[in-house]
């Protein structure tokens, strides 16, 4: 099955106060009225893609709450329970795991920390980022968990410098092709695949999210949208502007996997 097959996504809905949030932007605060009807149009081009979404409701005390890939790893029949690496996102674990509690989740533990958006995906491989918010502890833990549900999953670590997640700076577009942002630095070199790099003035359009035979990409990116219809007849196009003032993006809204 492909590795972006799925038919379940598991999602938290933002609240007002969102714009209390960590951000590294200076893009002014989030209009909630306007970012609640972008994320309803995002929940209903997950559905338009075939999956079943489960929305949790939202909490105030958790003003990043909504971004909840960062919570949680979900990989073939492996479910990892993240720690974040800002202290204030703790706490969004607790109801995430009870969520997931059907799947039998591992637990990352100790002075681990990971970001699910320093995760990524690829055809062949499991790409991890050590970045601010994922340290070298759970990076290790994540890979062992990964390992033991696929002893033969390739897992690399990739130094994150320039943006604030590994997937800030580059996703997947198709097998074999990714975007990345000019913003982001690192060591690691990405031989595996072909690198489109993009312009400055699209360096947000990196994050692609691919569901089924449909990509998902943000709306005002026209090299990205040139790049996704190569490749995809179901290109969807989805402004997330109110989400990019907070670091925000297509893969960070939602929790992919197969039921």
């Amino acid at each position: 099955m492909p590795h972006n097959h799925f038919t379940h996504a598991l999602v938290r809905y933002p609240t007002p106060q969102m714009g209390a949030g960590l951000t590294t932007q200076s893009l002014g605060a989030p209009d909630f009225e306007r970012a609640l009807s972008q994320y309803n149009a995002y929940l209903e081009a997950l559905r338009a893609c075939g999956l079943a979404v489960q929305a949790l409701d939202g909490d105030a005390a958790f003003p990043d709450g909504h971004f909840v890939e960062d919570t949680a790893v979900i990989y073939e029949h492996v479910t990892v329970i993240t720690q974040p690496g800002a202290p204030e996102r703790l706490g969004e674990i607790q109801s995430i795991g009870a969520a997931l509690a059907q799947r039998q989740p591992v637990f990352i533990s100790g002075d681990g920390r990971v970001d699910g958006g320093d995760v990524l995906f690829c055809a062949d491989r499991v790409l991890i980022g050590l970045s601010e918010r994922t340290n070298l502890v759970g990076a290790e833990q994540l890979r062992a968990a990964l390992v033991q549900s696929n002893s033969s999953v390739v897992v690399d670590f990739v130094p994150v410098r320039g943006v604030l997640h590994l997937k800030t700076g580059i996703t997947e577009l198709a097998p074999g092709i990714l975007l990345r942002s000019p913003f982001f630095e690192t060591d690691y070199h990405f031989d595996f695949a072909e690198t489109f790099l993009l312009p400055v003035h699209e360096a947000h359009g990196a994050n692609v999210l691919p569901i089924n035979d449909a990509l998902l990409i943000m709306r005002g990116y026209p090299t990205v949208r040139a790049f996704a219809q190569q490749h995809y007849e179901n290109v969807i196009e989805l402004d997330m502007s109110e989400f990019a003032k907070m670091d925000g993006s297509l893969t960070c809204l939602s929790l992919r996997y197969n039921g």
